[in-house]
């Protein structure tokens, strides 16, 4: 069976787990960029090995063999005797300094990329930087050379390993244990700060621990100066760091500072106690990013009931999606960290110890008094008392003298703008589907709406306020959307919703927008219940319908590949989606005079692959089906495809857009590329690859603001629909009126001739909500890639 995850990988035979990096500045297509495997760099961890085992359990890849070759040589006056880790800024292997006669780590820049000068670089400005840091909690830097070719540091040997170690061969800590060894971090991560370097890779695999139990922040080589910015380690656009713990900003390329670490800090904290990675269950590195970005704070009480509300407390701050609502310092998070771990001497060191060892004594062997636990549980309480009720205030209220002073303003002026405007924002929202079956779809929807709001919100914005996209779960359910669609608009307080995902979704979300008079804008349905004619006042759509992509089917079977109108079948989703596309159909081949009962229609329950009757029934009836038209998801659209052809049923296929272009052709990769060729999607967007303005300009956003997401048919809708959207606001700005609801539709009434560079020119008025109607045709190849298909 194939994973159920999608992998949004950047080159088409890469797995989820290979996480290339992206040099926006070279001349590359995102398919030509070489991967590095993301599990290979999150072990890399200098002291994971002893020399006396010769084993290298972290040398992954295929170039651990000629990693290992390395073994047994010397580099200047080192005799290497081990393999410690590989990753993405080189190799570390144990050594020994016979002058001396003590053990060290070498990191090294392979011979063959050392010729690459921004690795070089990069990998120079590591060591330097790192070089400068003395502290105990900080991995010592002893020298920077270079011998045959090679330029390498050399580094502390830390023999008693990572904290990752621990985790994959004990597992979690217990939490004194776990906070203890964050508080030594933060104490490494302060002295850095304060010397203007910024870690941006803090990870379990980057803690490291002496033979004597003291625990070091080890692999500054992503570290930053903040001071001198003239050299850049990243070059703009490219993402550090292990996705992870990386912090929000990382994720969006954004600036870093010390707060960036302080994020990475309270999600190592999380692993630590839970023996989890955050957000490791959302899928594809693109959506670990995103949910950095977009989902709720972890609580790690959810995997660990015994982790104390302290500890969940310290975390909720740390991973606050904006850096303002974190600790703003790690001399502000140490401070919560020492007062749960300040009640005994025996957690002032961070060597492993037992859980009863940690708790201060052998079960009956107390030599504390009884009342020193009840006075330090309440002490627990009242911290974590004031951890959850001052703080949460504090970051509610302004945690500054300059955003108390504003706040009066800030009221006094909100009468002077509609629902979801204040003077710096325009805040829209989206209920879609971002987990179950259908992730994929909205994911990528919610992204490229980002992407066109990332860069009109760089140009300044709409009169100076910045676009706000408020994402919203509903998993493809058509009454959580409703429930998100009342706390968007009742409780966030947004001022439209656009780019909704699904036709079950919108069957209960149009109703409540239209009863509210909210506008509802280009949601990723054909459907026609938000066609009509005249047109609801508060839904305008971008794409064209299910029934203009069902004709464009019929119409290319029937008159160019000359098949017969009677002997077209549909495989549907049993529900309002299935029916708005076997309407198409049926209207489509009205002027074929064959009538909707004598269509033959097969279906499958929404949010299952439960094909077996209905690949059954069309086996039973292959006699009248030639072509089949699917109105469905990608994956019971793949198993279809993948049984047809499995039992030699010679019938042709073809899928609505909604199918998820992408996703289904890596589905037939999965399965054997093979199945996909001769199947045809349609298309409401033109191909993604294709050289038209407007697409030349969603790709440029893409590269520039998410450079690890693949251009796809999806996410340039979602981007196309966020210019539309951006059109109407322009005008309500250059009117001169208020931003409302009403004026808003007012202006996209008026939009005429309106050509965004992607073909159909977009005409709105009162009597037409719908920008296109053009249909576009695609089909796969044997090797499951998408090529142009003329269906006229």
């Amino acid at each position: 069976m194939p994973d159920e995850r999608f992998r949004d990988s950047i080159d088409d035979e890469e797995t989820v787990d290979e996480f290339p990096p992206v040099n926006l500045d070279q001349e590359e297509t995102v398919d030509e960029i070489p991967p590095l495997n993301m599990q290979e760099i999150d072990k890399a961890a200098i002291g994971a090995e002893s020399a006396a085992n010769g084993s290298a359990k972290h040398s992954v890849g295929p170039s651990a063999k000629k990693a290992q070759s390395w073994i047994g040589r010397r580099l200047g006056k080192y005799l290497i005797t081990g393999l410690l880790g590989q990753g993405g800024m080189g190799v570390v292997y144990q050594a020994h300094d016979a002058s001396i006669e003590r053990d060290v780590a070498i990191k090294l820049l392979p011979a063959e990329l050392a010729s690459d000068k921004n690795m070089l670089d990069r990998f120079l400005a590591e060591a330097k930087a790192a070089g400068r840091l003395t502290h105990p909690h900080v991995v010592s830097i002893y020298e920077i050379s270079e011998a045959e070719g090679v330029h390498y540091i050399v580094m502390e040997f830390m023999s008693g390993g990572s904290a990752d170690d621990h985790l994959d061969n004990v597992g979690p800590y217990p939490p004194i244990a776990a906070t203890q060894i964050i508080a030594d971090a933060c104490e490494g991560l302060m002295v850095a700060h304060a010397s203007g370097l910024i870690h941006r890779d803090i990870k379990p695999a980057n803690l490291l621990q002496s033979e004597h139990g003291t625990i070091k922040v080890a692999d500054f080589g992503l570290a930053k100066r903040i001071i001198h910015q003239s050299q850049q380690l990243t070059q703009d656009g490219q993402v550090i760091g292990t996705p992870y713990f990386m912090s929000p900003e990382q994720c969006e390329s954004k600036s870093v500072d010390a707060r960036s670490d302080i994020y990475a800090m309270g999600a190592t904290y999380f692993t630590l106690l839970t023996g989890k990675h955050p957000y490791e269950d959302a899928g594809s590195v693109v959506q670990i990013m995103y949910a950095h970005c977009h989902a709720e704070v972890l609580d790690p009480r959810d995997i660990n009931p015994l982790v104390p509300e302290a500890c969940a407390a310290i975390i909720k701050r740390a991973m606050a999606k904006k850096p303002e609502d974190r600790y703003q310092s790690a001399e502000e998070m140490l401070t919560d960290l020492r007062s749960i771990t300040s009640d005994s001497h025996k957690f002032n060191t961070t060597k492993i110890a037992s859980q009863e060892e940690l708790e201060g004594s052998s079960p009956g062997k107390s030599t504390k008094p009884h009342w020193h636990g009840k006075i330090f549980n309440t002490i627990i309480f009242v911290m974590t008392f004031l951890l959850l009720t001052a703080v949460p205030y504090y970051v509610w209220n302004g945690n500054g003298s300059k955003e108390t002073t504003q706040k009066p303003l800030a009221k006094k002026q909100a009468g002077q703008f509609a629902q979801g405007v204040t003077a710096d924002k325009i805040i829209l929202g989206t209920s879609t589907a971002m987990s179950d079956a259908n992730k994929e779809l909205g994911f990528n929807m919610v992204m490229g709406m980002k992407a066109c709001f990332q860069s009109v919100n760089a140009a300044g914005g709409i009169g100076g306020r910045q676009i706000e996209l408020i994402v919203k779960d509903d998993a493809y359910d058509p009454h959580q959307a409703l429930d998100n669609m009342h706390e968007l608009f009742e409780d966030d307080k947004v001022f439209a919703v656009i780019g909704n995902v699904g036709t079950p979704t919108a069957k209960l979300t149009v109703p409540y927008a239209n009863e509210n008079q909210y506008l509802f804008f280009a949601p990723m349905t054909g459907a026609q219940n938000l066609r009509r004619n005249p047109p609801d006042r508060y839904v305008f759509n971008l794409r064209a319908s299910y029934a203009d992509e069902t004709a464009a089917m019929v119409n290319y079977f029937v008159e160019k590949k000359r098949l017969s109108p009677d002997k077209i079948a549909v495989f549907a989703q049993n529900d309002s989606f299935g029916d708005d596309g076997f309407a198409g159909v049926a209207k489509a081949l009205e002027k074929y005079k064959v009538l909707p009962e004598n269509i033959m229609r097969v279906g499958y329950e929404r949010k299952t692959t439960q094909i077996t009757d209905a690949i059954n029934e069309i086996e039973q009836n292959q006699d009248r089906i030639d072509a089949l038209i699917m109105v469905s998801t990608y994956k019971p659209a793949a198993l279809m495809v993948q049984q047809l052809k499995d039992r030699k049923l010679d019938i042709q296929v073809a899928a609505v857009s909604f199918v998820g272009s992408e996703f289904l052709a890596q589905q037939f990769k999965e399965m054997g590329p093979e199945y996909a060729e001769g199947v045809i999607v349609t298309q409401v967007v033109p191909y993604y690859l294709s050289s038209a303005t407007g697409v030349l300009r969603y790709r440029d956003a893409l590269k520039k603001y998410y450079p690890f997401l693949k251009p796809g048919f999806i996410s340039l809708e979602g981007f196309l629909a966020a210019e539309c959207f951006v059109e109407g606001l322009k005008k309500v700005e250059e009117s001169g009126e208020a931003l409302t609801t009403e004026n808003m539709i007012n202006e996209l009434e008026k939009i005429n001739n309106l050509d965004l560079g992607f073909g159909p020119i977009i005409n709105f008025g009162p009597s037409r909500h719908q920008a296109s109607h053009q249909v576009w045709g695609t089909v796969l190849d044997q090797n499951a890639n998408y090529k142009e298909l003329d269906m006229k």
